[in-house]
């Protein structure tokens, strides 16, 4: 059954739930696309297909879609949802694919909408704030703002998208502006109605909340306004790299970056990593560390990253996009990944512990084609939680955590095919449930799971507690009260039954 543009900008101006029909054969589904917008829609066979389909940071992310869908207007993303909505298609939402849960960013059996051509970026005329499409990666942005001495609190790798904006982010500012999703001013937002809406403090404000955090449960994010930081056109900062010798004193100076350092100078900004290769059966720790200043060394709160025996910096002033493409280079596109994540309190012995647990696990795969183990460390400061709270707070949960900073204990495996994936994957599943159990067992587990970095069968969205989940719940009622998000995105965190 077909949808007419005409009935699709009707329903947009009354603002009214559409009609189903009954569901259309997905690959009917493309076809109706294509009788729309039939400049937009890519079928298997062609090259713009298989470049899409393969572009995507982890081979658990390539799937099977009937077409490829790349619109480059919010009203053609509007046009589309009502399509689906009408005739009941599944489809996929797509803004830089850097997640590794099968389904986040693409599909079997649907369509796969991909933002990549909504790549705005207008700066306002007082420079407090940028609105940028859903299709821009982080080193566009941060090109894009870097002339006018600008930046923004988003992602800190260049190919990641803006997923950290509906989910939570870490930023280069995190500790003096609080995680991405607190700086967004203004979602455009294209609902299951297919109207296109604004959420912010003023308009939809409850909407506005649940998005930040509520990641692709109730509707197709188009552009987000962004609060801007002013720089002084450049930062300093690289990555520091540290051999297997020195990775106690490593653990020493990373549990004092949580507590002290980036509590007493929110301008300070490290990642602390550590890795493990199977091919070499070695561990080593990269770091970056970097300062939000044009400085031309480290400042001295910043001072004992040198200290400690390294093999190798990149220290240097530079550009917030350079960094950016520093840290990517790290990461290729296209081998297997798992991610999963949890919060702990801040505790010095526990994170020594977990990464010796996870070193001695990892050791039991050097059998495995490139097989690669990440831990990272990542805090949420007490400053951080505040910021998020006076900024009109969001979905995430993490209110109630005092004084104390948060641990965003990050494991993470990487390797060549998907053929060794039944050995390993399910076992990365049990060992980061042990360390989950380790922290509890020592008064320190935090409930809140990042969606960021979860794996697909973590439970997200509850982990924000049983009272942000209601809200979540009441907003799905009231703006897509047939659970459109839920039955026809089947990809990604998605709020639990009912």
């Amino acid at each position: 059954m077909g949808f007419s543009v005409v009935s699709v900008a009707t329903l947009m101006l009354l603002g009214t739930s559409l009609p189903f029909a009954a569901a259309a054969p997905t690959a009917q589904c493309c076809q109706l696309l294509i009788e729309s917008l039939p400049n937009d829609v890519f079928m298997e066979g062609v090259t713009t297909y298989s470049t899409e389909n393969t572009n995507f940071w982890s081979a658990t992310e390539i799937l099977d879609p009937n077409c490829v869908f790349l619109p480059d207007t919010p009203e053609k993303v509007a046009q589309a949802v009502g399509i689906f909505v009408q005739n009941d298609c599944p489809f996929s939402i797509k803004g830089g694919g850097h997640s590794a849960i099968p389904g986040a960013a693409n599909i079997n059996n649907g369509v796969s909408m991909h933002m990549e051509k909504l790549k705005r970026i207008d700066i306002s005329p007082d420079g407090e704030s940028a609105i940028v499409g859903s299709g821009n990666l982080m080193s566009d942005i941060y090109t894009g703002l870097g002339p006018a001495n600008l930046t923004a609190m988003v992602g800190r790798y260049a190919k990641v998208g803006l997923g950290v904006a509906v989910g939570a982010g870490f930023s280069y500012l995190v500790n003096k502006n609080g995680l991405a999703v607190d700086n967004v001013l203004n979602f455009e937002v294209v609902l299951a109605n297919a109207t296109i809406a604004n959420a912010n403090a003023t308009n939809n404000p409850d909407l506005f909340k649940a998005l930040k955090g509520g990641n692709n449960n109730f509707g197709v994010v188009t552009s987000f306004k962004l609060q801007t930081e002013k720089t002084d056109g450049s930062i300093y900062g690289g990555i520091m790299y540290y051999p297997e010798s020195s990775l106690d004193q490593v653990h020493d100076i990373v549990y004092d970056y949580h507590v002290r350092q980036a509590v007493e100078d929110p301008l300070t900004h490290v990642m602390p990593s550590f890795g493990y290769n199977g091919t070499t059966n070695e561990s080593t720790s990269f770091n970056l560390v970097m300062y939000n200043k044009g400085l031309n060394e480290l400042p001295p709160v910043l001072q004992g990253w040198t200290d400690i025996p390294y093999y190798k910096n990149t220290l240097h002033n530079r550009q917030y996009a350079d960094l950016s493409i520093e840290l990517n280079d790290g990461f290729p596109d296209q081998l297997v990944q798992e991610q999963r994540v949890f919060t702990v309190y801040a505790d010095n012995q526990l994170y020594k512990d977990m990464w010796a647990a996870f070193q001695a696990w990892c050791s039991n795969y050097q059998h495995i084609p490139g097989f690669y183990g990440l831990h990272v460390n990542m805090p949420i400061t007490p400053r951080a939680v505040q910021e998020g709270i006076a900024r009109g707070g969001n979905s995430l949960g993490l209110e109630g955590s005092g004084n104390r900073t948060l641990g965003t204990i990050y494991f993470g495996v990487t390797f060549n095919s998907m053929d060794d994936a039944d050995e390993v994957l399910p076992a990365h599943d049990e060992f980061v449930k042990s360390m989950e159990a380790l922290a509890e067992s020592r008064g320190l587990l935090h409930r809140y799971i990042m969606v960021t970095y979860s794996g697909y069968d973590q439970k997200v969205i509850e982990s924000y507690g049983p009272e942000n989940v209601q809200k979540l719940f009441d907003v799905q009622a009231a703006y897509d009260p047939d659970k459109v998000f839920q039955r026809l995105v089947p990809g990604g965190q998605k709020l639990p039954s009912q």
